[in-house]
């Protein structure tokens, strides 16, 4: 999977949070595997690693946010503005 694709896809999940720092937290969680052993299992962690990252952003930054990657029965919308 390439870096473009999966910040794409970040950035459809978490809108609230901008493009620069989904790429920079997808780019420097690519790097902390760049010793990995098992390459295969890389773009996975990054994935992980990054939502965990972006989702903590979320909790941080004004508005709302669905990690639509979790399972429906997890999901949890992120503190945010109330709707009438």
């Amino acid at each position: 999977m390439s870096i473009r694709n999966m910040v794409a896809r970040l950035r459809a999940v978490y809108p609230s949070v901008d493009a620069v720092t989904v790429e920079t937290t997808v780019r420097t969680a690519y790097g902390s595997f760049h010793q990995g052993r098992v390459r295969a299992y890389v773009p996975i962690l990054v994935e992980r690693r990054s939502r965990s990252v972006l989702r903590a952003a979320c909790l941080t930054a004004p508005g709302q946010a669905i990690d639509r990657g979790a399972a429906p029965e997890t999901r949890r919308a992120h503190p945010g503005p109330e709707k009438d």
